[in-house]
């Protein structure tokens, strides 16, 4: 009964670890939600408190559960190397997913399927609110998806193409249950979960990742008022659609479910390789 559980090494076998720590980040988090939707005479138990900000948290709390309390590995073991490097590789990782989506947006109101309007009702504190948000949801999901899952299995002696392909699967299958999501949702959710993984293999840690993930995320909600993954964000312009044409805009799930943005992963990679490249000719 135990060889089911552990390898000879003593170690959990990779299956039942990324089953039960995935259900914990899924499970603490909708715990979290649950208990701030709860209400009491009609009124939030916890009005003051936004649940969007707060349900993150419940994801990097059950990473850090199991890795440094479980586990007993530190931070700097996940990927969270607070280097001078690694300051210039959020930097650039945040420039990009601002680009990127920026281009996105662009094309698609050059190309007439979307109309891009100054939202009357955006403010300064709801862009602050929002950036919160999706600051959090991308220290939550680059922690677990990348950190977690691909250290987990270096541990295991697992090879890092492997763990890069089977990091970015579960990534887009958690999104499967969000509003209007495609089979090129899926896909693009894919691909984007591996360029993340790319990205913290040749960096060697988390910051890139996460720096890409939350503004990309940002530029397209709280920006350019685009859906961000089946979910409604209320940005700076409004967006509506002028044809519905659904492969290049994405329609109600937002870009993500568009060929823009798998075009945009491919750039990404292209983009990630040849800096990749300059930057070990210079190390040589």
């Amino acid at each position: 009964m135990r060889k089911l559980f552990k390898n000879n090494a003593g170690q959990m076998r990779l299956g039942w670890d990324l089953f039960l720590s995935l259900l914990l980040f899924v499970g603490l988090q909708f715990a979290i939600g649950l208990i701030l939707s709860v209400k009491w005479g009609g009124k939030s138990l916890v009005s003051s408190v936004r649940p969007e900000l707060i349900t993150p948290l419940g994801g990097i709390a059950a990473t850090l559960l199991i890795w440094m309390l479980l586990k007993k590995r530190s931070l700097r073991d996940l990927g969270m190397r607070v280097t001078l490097a690694g300051v210039r590789e959020f930097g650039a990782g945040i420039v990009l997913g601002l680009g990127f989506m920026s281009m996105i947006a662009g094309i698609l109101a050059a190309a007439g399927a979307v109309t891009l309007r100054i939202n009357p009702s955006w403010s300064a504190s709801g862009l602050l609110w929002s950036l919160m948000m999706f600051i959090w949801v991308g220290f939550s999901e680059e922690m677990f998806f990348r950190g977690y899952i691909m250290k987990t299995m270096e541990a295991l002696k697992y090879r890092l193409p492997f763990a890069c392909i089977l990091s970015a699967i579960l990534f887009a299958l958690i999104h499967l249950g969000n509003n209007d999501i495609s089979a090129l949702a899926v896909f693009n959710l894919f691909l984007t979960g591996l360029l993340f993984s790319y990205m913290f293999a040749i960096t060697g840690n988390l910051w890139m990742p996460i720096g890409y993930h939350f503004a990309w995320n940002y530029a397209q909600g709280s920006l350019y008022g685009l859906a961000v993954s089946g979910n409604d964000v209320k940005g700076v312009f409004e967006a509506s659609f002028q044809t519905h044409v659904g492969w290049l805009t994405g329609g109600d799930f937002g870009p993500e479910a568009g060929l823009l943005d798998t075009g945009m992963s491919v750039l990404g990679f292209m983009v990630l390789y040849a800096w990749h490249r300059r930057r070990q000719r210079r190390a040589a």
